[in-house]
């Protein structure tokens, strides 16, 4: 979706559309897999990802970001095969890691947008599974987007236009998110992480070869 809001709408809308969809979209999943949050990695991932997505917000604000989509297209297609090294040499990521992980990703996600799928190697190295990866994935975005979106209507990104936008773009995504949480609950976890990784891939080539201009 980044690309098609950076061609419609120019690439400083792409972040302040894409946190106002993302809000609403975050906040659907947060209630349908409640029960399955992890709390604990929710806590250790955004006690430094707040402060971090503000420091990305406030970076984006003055900063052009169009060079970061090769790098992360990199990284999501090096995500693949880096899950399956820690699976094959036992490694698990433990609680301990996810301050680090919420430190960098909520500095980057100000930057690009979303980078959901390229932290799904340390929540399915944690362990988390269906269900559990959606609901704690979830709050853990969430809560990057809030405070990034405090940052944006400061300085004026979010204007009414992008607002309104990515309220479109958000009430659109919790349908989806309706929909994906019931395909997921009838999905056995060989086929989850096969559909994980082939998005993983596809929007990694995507972000590669097209990146958001």
């Amino acid at each position: 979706m980044i690309p098609v809001v950076a061609f419609v709408m120019g690439t400083k809308a792409t972040v302040p559309v894409m946190t106002v969809a993302m809000l609403l979209g975050n906040g659907a999943r947060v209630w349908l897999s409640r029960r399955e949050i992890e709390g604990r990695v929710v806590l250790a991932f955004l006690a430094t990802a707040i402060p971090t997505s503000v420091a990305g917000a406030l970076v984006y604000t003055r900063l052009d970001s169009t060079w970061v989509g090769r790098v992360l297209g990199a990284f999501m297609l090096l995500a693949v095969p880096l899950r399956h090294l820690l699976v094959d040499r036992g490694v698990r990521v433990g609680l301990r890691h996810f301050p680090i992980v919420g430190a960098v990703f909520g500095f980057v996600s100000s930057l690009v947008g979303s980078v959901g799928p390229i932290m799904t190697p340390f929540f399915l190295g944690y362990g988390l599974r269906k269900g559990a990866y959606i609901g704690t994935d979830a709050p853990c975005t969430l809560g990057t987007y809030v405070s990034r979106g405090i940052v944006f209507r400061r300085h004026d990104l979010l204007t009414s236009q992008t607002v309104a936008v990515g309220l479109f773009i958000g009430v659109v995504m919790i349908t989806g998110a309706w929909a994906g949480r019931r395909l997921v609950d009838r999905m056995s976890e060989r086929v989850f992480l096969r559909v994980i990784e082939s998005l993983l891939v596809v929007l990694g080539l995507q972000f590669l070869l097209w990146p958001a201009r």
